[in-house]
């Protein structure tokens, strides 16, 4: 049996063979600008994009420096054959990004609004006017008999009915009818009103 024998690579004028490894070593198709270049270049284009999409200036000046700092990240690993094709993709993703913060950040402060309220706050007089009658009601309650403020407080205040009153109590219905009325009437005197308090 006969022996192979290869010739030295070395004996030779031929290339080493391309190795796998060799191959697959990336190589950039153009060289990446100067990032304070790239800076310059693209800070008052990138804030115009931005301020053309209803963004404000501040969170222009944001996004923007967003954008540069997502390109510095990878800056020597991307292909710079199209700059401003590479730099406003990196823009647009970083505006809905932004658009979904905020999205997110409104929706957490919504706050269902009761129809019922009044539209406005009341101005200083009407709420001065409503704490000094508040007070008087307060006054007037003090000056009412304890028998009385009971039935009173209990009907008014804790929704009961007069006969659950009378019951917890231990009087009977008239008696908190009638205490009703005394308290009606002197609280009444109190505020000036003949509306029921």
């Amino acid at each position: 049996m006969g022996v192979l024998i290869f010739p030295s690579l070395a004996s030779t004028n031929e290339e080493p063979p391309v190795r796998a490894s060799d191959a697959a070593e990336p190589r950039p198709a153009l060289d990446a600008p100067r990032f304070d270049t790239l800076v310059s270049r693209y800070r008052r284009p990138l804030l115009s994009f931005f301020q053309r999409r209803s963004v404000g200036a501040e969170d222009a000046e944001d996004l923007t420096q967003e954008v540069f700092m997502r390109l510095s990240r990878r800056f020597a690993r991307l292909h710079w054959g199209n700059p401003d094709g590479l730099v406003f993709t990196v823009a647009a993703n970083a505006l809905i990004d932004h658009e979904r913060h905020e999205r997110s950040r409104r929706r957490d402060r919504h706050v269902e609004v009761d129809p019922g309220l009044p539209d406005e706050e009341p101005s200083a007089e009407t709420a001065l006017a409503g704490r000094e009658r508040l007070r008087g009601l307060v006054a007037a309650l003090d000056t009412l008999s304890p028998s009385v403020r009971a039935a009173f407080v209990l009907c008014r205040f804790e929704g009961l009915t007069q006969a659950e009153a009378a019951a917890r109590l231990g009087v009977s219905v008239s008696a908190i009818e009638k205490h009703m009325m005394t308290a009606l009437a002197r609280l009444r005197l109190a505020i000036g009103t003949d509306h029921d308090a």
